[in-house]
């Protein structure tokens, strides 16, 4: 009886050891856990992904698990973030440039952090702000807003590159250019931006709905941009970041990037998020990046490193792969040695209509692309008419003005539909002044 109960007793110890032992394995198994969200390429986030975990596992002998969600553009991120209110399912924003962060700032949903060799990247250059003073927001990779061109196609078509915003414009270029919606591209935003802040508001949107009409068709995003440059079948790609040509010679694609008249300069910034639920690893990878590991891993994702104390040459004998790559695209031994002109730009008032530009570029151009084109064109058509008249000597003075009234309409107001009967009126006025 009682060799039975103590089997009983025996068997009973070992069965709730086997039903704890999940548990405790599962405890001694358990990794350390950090979360990106952001609008950085698929090549960076990996190559961040590889260098932080080597990194992690190394310093304090343990796996991180790394999440990353990237729903889309510099908008979309913000408005991903919006939508957690403060509680994250993320605990980094990484990516996008100084609008989009001081807007983060500006609503609660980022938190000061100065991580380690935050000294390093500068606080600002040629008037714009490379970091945060308060320590929300800090440049990791900064690079140029520039435009795209595939050097072969456009020799094909015997096309001069455009040099300047306005010879964008040039007839020649209709139906050889692509961008897209600056509410899918932060760059795009930024080239928005550009062009208003140089040109004013008014000259601003006349000039974007003239280069809506130029364009053969609106990229999903600027990836989808190089993507379509690259391949040859669109030539020219307007508003992509500077490294993005870069990656696309590394990969034997005849495309070079083309500064534009006017530019500025974009930090690509990181910040932690308010209510980040692993924010002890958060601040981590925040002092990972600005090491000289991290910043190594910036460049072979793509993307320029943002510390002053670094040289490509340098970086190339030590191997790595991306450094000859970023020599030759900017003709520097660093990024901050580039010799470049940049406008004026204003960072609030940026931030403060960061979501009305988009609006009012989705409401007003992308989803009346169709009636845009066809308002202009016939603007135009009856324009070369008037022309054609007068070299024939006809009287072509209340159509002359009936045509400009339909100029104003729309390139000022922006009302397609009453500037394509303004111009209908005056193709009329020919027949029967």
């Amino acid at each position: 009886m009682k060799n039975r109960i103590l089997v009983t007793t025996i068997f009973t110890i070992l069965s709730m050891s086997l039903l704890l032992l999940p548990a405790f394995a599962s405890k001694a198994q358990a990794t350390d856990k950090i979360g990106w969200v952001g609008p950085v390429y698929k090549e960076l986030s990996e190559s961040l992904n590889r260098g932080f975990k080597a990194y992690y596992k190394k310093t304090y002998n343990k796996d991180v698990d790394i999440t990353f969600v990237r729903p889309g553009g510099w908008p979309v991120c913000v408005d991903k973030v919006r939508v957690w209110g403060g509680k994250p399912d993320a605990d980094i924003f990484l990516g996008a440039g100084a609008p989009a962060h001081e807007v983060l700032k500006k609503e609660g949903l980022i938190v000061p952090y100065k991580p380690k060799d935050w000294d390093k990247v500068p606080a600002q250059w040629h008037g714009m702000k490379v970091k945060d003073k308060d320590d929300y927001w800090t440049a990791f990779a900064p690079w140029i807003v520039t435009n795209l061109y595939n050097e072969k196609v456009l020799e094909m078509l015997r096309l001069p590159p455009p040099k300047t915003w306005k010879d964008l414009l040039n007839p020649i270029y209709r139906g050889n250019i692509v961008h897209t919606l600056p509410y899918a591209s932060g760059t795009m935003h930024e080239a928005v931006e550009i062009i208003l802040q140089t040109m004013g508001e008014k000259e601003g949107w006349t000039y974007l709905r003239l280069l809506a009409a130029q364009l053969a068709r609106f990229s999903t995003g600027s990836t989808d941009t190089t993507h379509l440059v690259s391949r040859g079948e669109i030539p020219i790609g307007i508003a992509q970041p500077q490294m993005n040509a870069m990656a696309a010679r590394k990969d034997g694609y005849p495309v070079r990037d083309l500064l534009p008249d006017k530019t500025i300069l974009v930090p690509e910034a990181v910040a932690l998020l308010k209510g980040a639920p692993n924010e002890a690893v958060g601040k981590i990878f925040l002092n990972w990046i600005f090491s000289m590991d991290g910043q190594k891993h910036v460049l072979d994702g793509s993307y320029f490193a943002a510390r002053t104390d670094i040289k490509f040459s340098v970086w190339e004998k030590e191997g790595v792969t991306m450094a000859k790559h970023a020599q030759e695209a900017l003709g520097a031994d660093s990024f901050w040695e580039l010799k470049v002109g940049f406008i004026e730009y204003d960072l609030d008032l940026a931030a403060k209509r960061f979501d009305e530009v988009n609006r009012y570029y989705e409401y007003e151009i992308y989803r009346k692309w169709g009636e845009l084109k066809s308002s202009l064109f016939l603007i135009e058509e009856v324009e070369g008419e008037i022309q054609a008249a007068k070299a024939l000597k006809m009287n072509v003075k209340n159509a002359a003005a009936k045509i400009k009234e339909a100029r104003k309409l729309f390139e000022i107001d922006g009302a397609y539909a009453a500037a394509r009967l303004a111009a209908s009126k005056a193709r009329s006025l020919l027949v029967a002044p």
